[in-house]
């Protein structure tokens, strides 16, 4: 029988005959029933012997033991930190070939009351203690945010997911690879925010059992997703919802990690794609500062378009729009977030994920909105102004920043018919200018737009040959690898090159190269959408059970294994650290605002495991002033489009032909002004010359006769009269 317990309160006596209130559980726990999914058991119930026992500040809790086979490092150092056998000093200490590592992981630990009921919308509340009796069982994945599964852009789509959505998801996975008291050992934590643009994703997925195994403490966190982390009035009491989720995740840690074996003061911020975003947004918020040391960002960028929503008002029209949709119309805002918050939540995530609901300005309608309070400024106003003022940037820490060399190929996993990876070839020209066109109305890019798709076009058209739909596809990739990653990630890169060392990766690595038999991404694509969190996260030395369930089945090569070791390495040395430079190699040099240096990453050989990649210097640099300079530059024109070489005397020419015009006026002005002041003239000097005239007539008509005035004599004599008369 199910006993659900509504309402407990407990007295205790302590030692000193204190009286001592326990809160009730905020959860609604169902306690030692075999048929269900538990968080407790039965009390009394001692650890079994694969389970470890943890106290913290919010009570006991329970995790279990994971041992790993057959790894070639240890928690406290990797073979490329070893000295070769070559030297003239061997290592004294060999490192054995093969080490079996224990891993203790808890998961679906609370980190926040649930934000059900009343707490929908509002910011998260503090955990008092963790629910249910003590200890507290973390041994199970929890639910995930809500969202909508069928619309997460990945790999293996074809099998349906595991997870169950709740609004009851503020949950995170820690794993350690020791949480011994008596070994007084802290190791570096690593915090990880998944990735989904915000709308999709979870932290199950991403299993930090190898990456522990590296000597690190790994937690996992979940935030809320879409409208319900995301819904905003356009004011700062209201929206950042997710964000703020990160920040109580990144207060447990500190108050909490230590327990687990971890150090609070050595923290790194990490994430991939919206996670990637969200870990920059907060060394740009002043609530976040102190929380963590160093960033890491994979295939995100806080200054791209898509990251965040920059007008207020576009916020508070997607919340208004996203009321009507539910029936929910009144003329006070705040009334219409009350009707919201009274729906289902199945009703509203179909509500803003329909098809039929338009999405304006942005790839989606609820994202992180600059509200002057979270975020204080746009992310990159923020960063140019940085170098003037320093107060916009709360957290110039080192920053880690990377992507892949496909990233854009979410674009065709959020499609679910190309998803499937038989219908690439559906991908024509057509397709290529549907998208494009979608993208330059989502940009508000109101002037010139077919100039502006057609300058987008021709740039991805395959010349060779236009009817290749194969190479087209690779085309289509590009195109929104360079547009959604790669120019925003060059830009982010440079403008906090400004404040602090930033380290820069391109993973260019392709799994299963030269087995076809055994790969698992497409033919025609190359370093995928989340490659670099296969090799981060150290599939290829996982046990099956231990890896997200679409890639049960993934066999992973020698070759596969020996780039996980290098990246895992990679990860390691900057999280203890904030350098991933190897011990045996410091030629990764960080990224400058006038030399782009940049790591690429293609290694497979073990004889390549003693550096972490080739340095290389502005990555795809054409590319990025394509997107970031012209572009923007073409949106000002209405003519037709132009080379890149040829904005710059563009932009001189319009400035000559300002300075013409007004010169031209100027002179306008100035002969307007002269006729003006003529023509005053000749009014006063012409009565003036009239008098003079009638005063002459009269003084000759009454001395001489009409002969004399006539004669050429007289008028001699008359001169002479006159002038005597003058003597």
């Amino acid at each position: 029988m199910k006993i659900r317990i509504f309402l407990q309160i407990f007295w205790i006596t302590t030692p000193l005959g204190a009286i001592q209130l326990i809160q009730p559980p905020t959860r609604d726990p169902v306690l030692w029933d075999l048929g269900v999914t538990t968080t407790t058991r039965k009390p009394g119930t001692a650890p079994l012997r694969d389970e470890v026992l943890v106290s913290t500040q919010l009570g006991k809790i329970i995790g279990r033991k994971v041992h790993l086979h057959d790894l070639p490092w240890t928690p406290q150092q990797d073979r490329s930190e070893q000295i070769p056998k070559a030297m003239y000093y061997p290592e004294p200490n060999p490192m054995p070939w093969k080490n079996n590592i224990t891993v203790f992981v808890f998961k679906g630990i609370p980190y926040a009351e649930p934000p059900t009921g009343q707490r929908r919308f509002k910011p998260p509340q503090r955990l008092r203690s963790f629910p249910g009796t003590s200890p507290f069982i973390a041994e199970r994945d929890p639910t995930i945010c809500m969202q909508d599964v069928e619309q997460e852009p990945r790999l293996g789509i074809r099998k349906q997911s595991p997870w169950t959505a709740s609004e009851d998801c503020l949950y995170l996975n820690i794993f350690s690879p020791d949480v011994s008291v008596a070994s007084g050992q802290h190791y570096p934590v690593l915090v990880f925010l998944h990735g989904g643009d915000f709308q999709t994703g979870n932290m199950n997925d991403w299993p930090g059992h190898i990456l522990a195994s590296r000597g690190m403490v790994v937690v996992n966190v979940q935030y809320r997703l879409g409208a319900f982390g995301f819904l905003s009035l356009g004011d700062s009491e209201t929206g950042n919802y997710g964000l703020q989720d990160q920040r109580e995740a990144l207060r447990f840690v500190r108050d909490n990690i230590a327990s687990f074996g971890g150090d609070p003061t050595a923290v790194t911020l990490a994430g991939h794609d919206a996670g990637g975003v969200s870990a920059q947004l907060h060394m740009l918020s002043p609530l976040s500062k102190g929380l963590f040391r160093s960033a890491m960002s994979f295939s995100g960028a806080d200054v791209s378009y898509w990251s965040t929503i920059g007008k207020s008002a576009l916020a508070f029209n997607n919340t208004m729009k996203l009321g009507q949709y539910l029936g929910c119309i009144d003329k006070q805002a705040q009334n219409v977030v009350n009707c919201i918050a009274t729906k289902g939540d199945q009703e509203i995530v179909r509500a803003y994920t329909e098809p039929q609901t338009p999405i304006e300005y942005n790839r989606d309608m609820f994202l992180p909105t600059i509200d002057g309070r979270e975020i204080l400024a746009h992310p990159l106003w923020a960063l140019r102004e940085a170098p003037i003022n320093n107060a916009y940037i709360p957290s110039p820490v080192p920053l880690y920043i990377s992507q892949n060399l496909q990233d854009g190929s979410e674009v065709i996993a959020r499609n679910r018919r190309l998803g499937e990876f038989q219908d690439y070839q559906s991908v024509d020209l057509k397709m290529m200018e549907g998208y494009t066109l979608e993208y330059v109305f989502r940009h508000n890019y109101t002037m010139n737009k077919e100039a502006l798709v057609q300058a987008i076009v021709d740039r991805y058209r395959y010349w060779p040959d236009q009817s290749d739909n194969w190479m087209l596809a690779e085309k289509f990739i590009d195109l929104w690898t360079d547009a959604y990653y790669t120019a925003p990630i060059a830009e982010s890169a440079h403008l906090h090159s400004n404040l602090g060392r930033v380290w820069m990766l391109v993973n260019a690595y392709n799994f299963s190269r030269g087995y076809e038999n055994l790969r698992f991404i497409p033919d025609w694509m190359a370093a995928c959408r989340e490659c670099d969190l296969y090799l981060m996260f150290g599939y290829a030395y996982a046990p099956p059970e231990l890896r997200p369930h679409y890639m049960h089945d993934v066999v992973f090569t020698e070759e596969d294994r020996n780039a996980t070791q290098i990246f895992t390495n990679i990860i390691r040395r900057y999280v203890t650290f904030q350098d991933p430079n190897f011990q045996s190699d410091d030629t990764w040099a960080a990224h400058e605002p006038r030399r782009h240096w940049y790591l690429k990453f293609n290694y497979t050989r073990y004889h390549a495991l003693t550096v972490p990649g080739v340095l290389k210097r502005d990555f795809r640099y054409e590319t990025v002033a394509f997107w970031n300079q012209y572009i923007v530059s073409l949106v000002n024109y209405m003519t037709t489009t132009f080379p890149p070489e040829v904005v710059s005397e563009r932009q001189t020419l319009i400035y000559a032909y300002w300075i013409i015009g007004v010169l031209v006026l100027i002179l306008m002005f100035l002969a307007v002004a002269s006729f003006g002041m003529g023509y005053k003239l000749c009014e006063v000097t012409l009565p003036i010359a009239k008098h003079e005239e009638r005063v002459l007539v009269d003084y000759t008509d009454t001395f001489p006769s009409r002969a004399s005035v006539t004669s050429p004599r007289s008028s001699t004599n008359y001169g002479r009269v006159e002038r005597m008369s003058a003597i």
